[in-house]
Order: C-alpha cells, then structure tokens, then sequence
C-alpha cells in the first residue's frame, strides 16, 4: 500500500470503513507490478486499482467482505480458459491479491513510513487460474505481524520473526517496491516454508541532474517529474536558472555544473540510480562533469549536441584519460530516433533512452559482455512475441540482438536527420541486428541542437 500512501490519508483517517488490496506475486504477462494496491471503501468507493479494469470488481467484492469478517485474505486472479469472459486476467496472466482491513493495521498505519511488512497466508484456497465466489482465501491470525517502520535496521519483532532471513529482508528494503520473502524452518531436513512475509518499501525517488537551463531542460524537468524523478536543474547563468523558467524542477541551482557537481559527489547523492543529462553545449561546463560522471557507477549520462560537437567532446575526453569503456556508457547524441523536434517531443526522446537503458540494466547480467549488456534498439510491441510485460522475455530478445552485432560499440546513432542522414550510409557499431520478429528503431543525433 506505500506504492498510494499519499493518497490514502482519508482511508487513515478512517480506518474502520476501508480495506486495502494489495498485489502480493504476480507471473506471466499482467498490467501492474506487485506492490501496486488500491483501497475500498464500505460503501464500494475506490481509490487507484490493481489491473487495466479486468478484475477490479472482484477485488472491489473480496474487500467488502474481508471489512465484514475482519479477515486478511490472500486471493488469486488468472485466467480461465474455459471461460474467457469470466472474472480474470484477459492478458493470461496470474496476480495474488491480499485484502486487509485497514484497522487491522492498527498502530502500524504506515503514513509517513519507509518500510512496511506483513505476514502472508502460506497459501490461498483456490483451486485452477480463477478465482470465484468460491473459497476466498486463508484468514490470517491476530497475531499476524504488521510493521511500519523507518531506517536500515530491523525492528526487533521482525527480527526475531525473520531469522536467518534477516539479510534478504534488509536487501528488500534496500531495493524499493515490494517483495515476498519466504522464512523456512531450516531445522526441518526439507526446510519447509514457516512464515510467507510481504516486503514494501519506499525509496527515495531516481535523481535527475539536468546541466544547461533553456526550452529543453525545461521541458525535460517537467516531463521528468511526471515519471516520478527528483529533478535538479542548475546553470552559472542567473537569467536562466530561474524557478520561473522550471515550473516542473523540484530544485534550480545556480552555480557553475561542475562545481555542482563534485558537491553532489561530496555529500554522497550521486549514486547507482543518478541520471546525468548535458544540455550546455558548451565544453566548459561539459566537459569537467562529464569527465566525472563517466567515471562513476550512475544509471545514466547523456549529452546534447551536432555528431561535430560529439566527436569534438569524444576527443577532449580521451585525452582527459577516459578509456573506451567509459566512453560507450556516454548516450551522444542524446536521445531515441523518435523524429523529436520541439522542446517537448526532445524531451520524451532523452526519457525514452533513459528508460531503456535503465530496463536494460534490470535485465542484463553483470557477466555478460559489454555488447551484450547494452540496451539493442527497442521495438515495436505489435512486432514482439510473448509476454508483454515479461523482463526475460525482453532480455533474450535483447541479448540475441546484441550477440548479432558485428562490429564494436563506439558511436550511439546509426542516421542523423534531413541532409546528414542522406550522408549516414553506414550503420554505426551500437546498432544491433534485431532478431527477425523485431522492427528496429535507431537512435539518432539531435543535431540541429
């Protein structure tokens, strides 16, 4: 329920009158991820949902009568083959749902929390992939735990009921979003599972540094904060770097960039989830954070600029003793080749890549080649098979796409637009064969910035 916690402080107010729904596990192809929830009121007013429409009113049905029994259940949604147009997942995946009366929280209502954790039924009663009026769900006892809580440590009860699970607890913790972790009873020769416990956590929101105040950045800012990234803004020229002018930015920081940066660097908030985006064009200012940025274990760093600009800036930072490997995890020209031309339309191209390198990094191993681990060019769902929403899928898509490469990755654009993509004959190296299922879209250089 963290994932709404903002938006549930009605619901906290009055705890007797709603329950909250909570997806618990999901497989297969479903529309949201676990940890999504949604809350119901006794009245059958909702707040949020948890799938595209395919199942709220079941969902909507069990909370009704888990604030009549009191009982926190654990439900399972599929599909039924046998009856497509029945209560289920149309996508042909499967989702587990816990209902809980929300004053069953009692003094753990999380608002202002990092870290809920509540125990799980160790199993649900529904036979087959749906779920039907039928055989609800397993109540769970009035001693279930139920914890909110702030801060790396574990309260001592979750402790004391994590066991040896403590470590991998704490690693959900760290890693945001929810999880189950299963404690199993190791003294038992098949170590069966004891305790099933639902892990929600709240991380701090992915930072965006934005380096160059003008149109672009702040329709990036703003665009950026619609995806939930905490947006810093900053430029050493005080008609730009304005509040006015970045309605959307959370900070606006007048200062040289690299100055800013290295204080960032310093006070430790530049970190594995940090994405660096370059909008300056000017090497001064360029330069210094790129240099530094590249060098750092960040999500992310991208920079705007003509392929003249961007071999220009190449040069500089080889000689500055970037290696080849640090400059393959340089995104310049910036951005996907979606057409972009206004401020805005950039915007959502720089986003694109962002999140594509960011899904690629989800799930790419840290093994594998470097070609391998770079994100191909994405396609067309319509052109895809399997799961929509299936990481694996994507990753061996990806993966054969980047195996196929033939030669090595230097530059990230294969074609720039009008005249220069006439010239751009020759595919660059970060163009990867796509599989034969695959439309590829390349990504190209901004260059009439």
């Amino acid at each position: 329920m963290l994932d709404r916690i903002h938006e549930y402080a009605e619901c906290l107010a009055d705890p007797d009158r709603w329950a909250i729904a909570t997806i618990v596990e999901v497989s297969g192809s479903v529309p949201r991820p676990a940890g999504t929830s949604m809350a119901v009121r006794d009245d059958g007013r909702t707040i949020g949902s948890v799938s595209g429409g395919c199942v709220e009113g079941a969902v909507v049905d069990a909370a009704l009568a888990c604030l009549d029994s009191g009982a926190t259940e654990l439900h399972s949604f599929g599909y039924a083959d046998d009856d497509g147009l029945s209560i289920g997942l149309m996508c042909g995946g499967d989702v587990r749902v816990l209902v809980q009366p929300l004053r069953t929280l009692g003094g753990a209502a999380p608002a202002g929390r990092a870290h809920l954790v509540r125990d799980l039924p160790l199993h649900d009663t529904t036979a087959g992939s749906l779920l039907t009026a039928e055989g609800l769900g397993i109540a769970l006892g009035a001693d279930a735990l139920c914890l909110a809580f702030d801060g790396d440590e574990l309260p001592d009860e979750l402790a004391r009921a994590a066991g040896h699970a403590g470590d991998r607890i704490r690693a959900a913790l760290r890693a945001g979003g929810a999880h189950v972790v299963d404690v199993t009873d190791r003294a038992t020769p098949d170590c069966p599972v004891v305790r099933r416990l639902l892990i929600e956590s709240t991380a701090t929101p992915a930072r965006l540094l934005i380096y160059g105040a003008n149109d672009f950045s702040a329709a990036l800012a703003q665009a950026a904060a619609a995806l939930g990234r905490h947006v810093t803004v900053c430029d050493a020229r005080p008609v730009f770097a304005t509040r006015a002018r970045h309605p959307g930015a959370h900070e606006v920081v007048l200062m040289h960039p690299a100055e800013h940066f290295a204080q960032e660097l310093a006070a430790g908030r530049i970190d594995g989830r940090t994405a660096i985006v370059m909008l300056t064009h000017d090497p001064r200012f360029d330069l210094p954070v790129l240099d530094a940025a590249l060098r750092r274990d960040v999500a992310y760093v991208g920079a705007m600029g003509s392929r003249v600009t961007h071999d220009k800036r190449v040069q500089e930072l080889r000689a500055g003793g970037l290696t080849a490997a640090h400059l393959d995890r340089l995104h310049s020209p910036i951005g996907l080749d979606l057409g972009a031309r206004t401020p805005a339309e950039v915007a959502v191209s720089i986003l694109a890549e962002l999140i594509l390198v960011e899904s690629a990094a989800r799930v790419g191993s840290g093994n594998a080649p470097a070609a391998a681990r770079r994100p191909a060019s994405p396609a067309r769902l319509r052109d895809t098979a399997g799961d929509v929403h299936d990481d694996a899928r994507r990753s061996a898509e990806r993966g054969a796409a980047a195996a196929t490469a033939t030669a090595p990755a230097a530059t990230p654009l294969t074609a720039a637009p009008s005249a220069a993509r006439d010239r751009a004959a020759t595919p660059t190296a970060r163009s990867c064969a796509a599989t034969p299922r695959r439309t590829t879209v390349t990504k190209e250089a901004l260059a009439w910035m």
